[in-house]
């Protein structure tokens, strides 16, 4: 009777738990900051408002990318 050993190359490491939490934070992440980057970019224009909503776009959007390269396996 064999006995798995860890450092056996055909057995995947356990992926954490947390991994969800932290795609979700880096998520939350880039739309806050796309957020923050549109609305002091329309406070400086005299346009918060759309741009605040277009900052809140973009972060949605890298937000998302950045999800998908670092956990494309999630």
């Amino acid at each position: 009777m064999t006995t798995s050993d860890s450092s056996d190359p055909a057995t995947t490491p356990e992926k954490s738990p947390a991994r969800g939490m932290a795609a979700g934070t880096l998520l939350l992440s880039g739309v806050l900051l796309g957020a923050l980057a549109g609305g002091l970019i329309g406070a400086l224009a005299g346009a918060f408002g759309p741009l605040l909503a277009a900052g809140l776009f973009v972060g949605f959007v890298a937000g998302t990318a950045a999800v998908i390269v670092r956990f494309r396996d999630l």
